[in-house]
């Protein structure tokens, strides 16, 4: 049994891995090829940025700054201009703005950063720096014309990107003041496929600004060759889980089936030692009648009670092995009819007080009568099964109490009482407390199980809480 659990357990976990290994490879090269494709079309957005912020470079340099510049260098008045916070001569021996003069010419670029303020220098790419140069401070407010010039009359992505049927539509640009949006063009930004950068004294009259490029999803088929790879991580997911989900069914029905072979058993095993003593008890006083050994009246009817005594626990027990093997093939049905609950137990009493004074335990009583519609056999059965549990797990000469009030009852001893995280299991099948196990106590596990079968058949339930005496005590209630 242990090698063929082992064997199917190790089959299931070579297919398990297998699986595993397949889907992942395959994740793993879906997810490859995706990031290139994104990394492609990345490229792309990065690339109509660019292009973006030379032409608005070019169109405020060019367009809204050059011919201002042009004006102030030859004294005429500027016109009343939106782009120009403020127009200024700066002395170019001046210790502060001689090293920024400098820089600019340097990098072959008019403008300069001032704090947070884009100054736009009137340079002349020919000759000795003049003493004195125009500057504007430019307002970036004012951009947004120039942005949408751009759209219309510059191409940001290459002609030669298929066949120039990508129009400037496909691009998604915005620009950013700080967290003032000063141009958005239709459509919205892709984070995974966009790129955001701040743009610096190197892009020209949009140093300062912010700007978010990325191409529409829609096009990605046409700039990259099968378009955007699905990862379908969800159905990867999902057959490993599936896989996985076989794999621990099966190992938890070999165990369970491992479980059960062993419960059955210990189920064997407890139902011969529990026949063994009362038949071997009956065989030896029967005996000890055939053959004429009782040396007196008293010890032939010590036997008679004795043989009496055990057969009534072997019917119980019996009893008990058939109401179990009906519950378990679904049988198991009573038959309801009005009856004292209180004349049924002080009945099972008077039978199980033999059993009782065996193990010198005292049964004190609280019965009221009480008719309710019950089926005599079952609720006996009940009885005695609580009875038996209490005598059972009980020291010797304890007192069980025993209560009918209305249409409760309840059994109670002076025992180790039961564990609260242990109350509702001790209902389940072959379940015992490992402390009877260690203290050879004989039992099947089947008794409280039937007891429970029983009541629900009666439509009540049953209860195991703490004593008043510190043992457990069981109620019924119908």
């Amino acid at each position: 049994m242990r090698s063929r659990t082992t064997l199917i357990v190790a089959l299931l976990a070579a297919s398990f891995i297998t699986t595993a290994f397949i889907t992942s490879r395959a994740l793993i090269e879906t997810v490859y090829h995706r990031a290139t494709a994104e990394r492609v079309i990345h490229d792309f957005a990065s690339l109509a940025a660019d292009e973006f912020v030379r032409g608005a470079d070019a169109q405020i340099s060019y367009y809204g700054c050059y011919p201002l510049v042009q004006k102030l260098a030859a004294g005429t008045p500027l016109p009343q201009s939106p782009l120009v916070r403020r127009a200024f001569l700066i002395d170019t021996s001046d210790a502060v703005w001689r090293p920024r003069i400098l820089d600019a010419i340097k990098r072959k670029s008019p403008v300069v950063r001032v704090a947070d303020s884009t100054i736009y220098l009137g340079l002349s790419d020919r000759g000795a720096l003049p003493p004195l140069i125009g500057a504007l401070e430019l307002e970036p407010r004012r951009f947004p014309f120039f942005f949408g010039n751009v759209m219309q009359m510059r191409r940001l992505l290459p002609k030669s990107i298929a066949r120039g049927r990508l129009t400037n539509d496909v691009v998604f640009i915005r620009v950013w003041n700080g967290s003032t949006p000063l141009f958005t063009t239709r459509g919205r930004f892709d984070p995974i496929l966009g790129i955001r950068r701040n743009l610096t004294i190197d892009d020209g009259t949009v140093a300062g600004l912010t700007i978010e490029a990325s191409i529409d999803r829609a096009v990605a088929p046409t700039l990259v060759l099968g378009g955007l790879p699905q990862v379908r991580l969800p159905l990867y997911a999902t057959m490993l889980a599936i896989n996985l989900l076989l794999l621990v069914t099966a190992v938890l029905q070999l165990r369970r089936e491992r479980a059960l072979a062993r419960l059955r058993s210990d189920f064997i095993s407890g139902v011969s030692h529990e026949l063994r003593t009362p038949l071997t008890q009956i065989r030896m006083f029967a005996e000890t009648l055939l053959l004429d050994r009782v040396r007196s009246a008293d010890e032939r009817m010590r036997s008679l009670t004795i043989i009496d005594q055990e057969t009534r626990r072997l019917s119980h027990l019996v009893e008990n092995v058939l109401q179990f093997s009906r519950g378990e093939r679904g049988t198991l049905r009573i038959t309801k009819a009005p009856r004292d609950l209180g004349d049924l137990v002080n009945e099972t009493l008077d039978a199980f007080m033999p059993i009782a004074r065996a193990q010198n335990v005292t049964i004190d009583v609280d019965i009221e009568p009480s008719v309710v519609d019950i089926d005599e056999d079952a609720m006996r059965q009940v009885v005695l099964n609580l009875l038996d549990n209490a005598v059972k797990y009980g020291p010797q000469q304890q007192h069980v109490l025993v209560r009918v009030h209305g249409r409760e009852l309840s059994v109670e001893d002076e025992g180790p009482g039961i564990p609260p995280n242990e109350r509702e299991r001790v209902f389940e099948r072959y379940r015992r407390l490992d402390r009877e196990r260690e203290r050879a106590i004989a039992g099947m596990g089947i008794g409280l199980s039937v007891v429970r079968e029983l009541v629900a058949l009666h439509g009540g339930r049953v209860r195991v809480e703490s004593g008043a005496r510190g043992g457990a005590r069981f109620v019924v209630t119908l």
